[in-house]
């Protein structure tokens, strides 16, 4: 790390300390953090999407099979990278819905617990309210 990087490092955290201390004592249940890898695992939706996404990939395996045989090298290749963009989308798009379903959990808990700011436990070094175990039993 150059000489200009370790500076500005330094002075990011100096500020960030500062900020934290200059916070009044009544703001520390303001601020949450939630490991949505592990919210995202634990989803039962997310099985659901799994299942359903493996059951297009196989569908479109079996029609990929059933036309090999009339398509020529390079249209089987065409085929197949199509049917590998749909799966990716439909895979993102299922990704998503889980998403949308955890934020709208999150919005809501983080309103009952009066915390106006969450963040993604894989950024907090230190401090914070934990609300990963209080959000997977919300979607369980």
């Amino acid at each position: 790390m150059n000489r200009l990087s370790k500076v500005v490092m330094i002075s990011v955290l100096v500020l960030a300390v500062g900020f934290f201390m200059a916070t009044p004592a009544s703001a520390e249940g303001e601020i949450a953090f939630v490991n949505l890898q592990e919210v995202f695992e634990a989803h039962p939706d997310k099985a659901e999407a799994e299942a359903q996404l493996n059951l297009e990939a196989q569908e479109m395996q079996s029609e990929l099979e059933a036309e090999v045989d009339e398509l020529s090298q390079e249209e089987q290749q065409q085929l197949l990278e199509q049917y590998q963009q749909e799966l990716t989308q439909r895979e993102q798009e299922l990704i998503q819905e889980v998403l949308a379903d955890i934020e709208g959990l999150l919005n809501q808990l983080a309103e009952e617990k009066g915390v106006s700011v969450v963040l993604d436990g894989q950024n907090v070094l230190y401090g914070g309210y934990d609300l990963t175990p209080e959000l997977i039993e919300m979607i369980e």
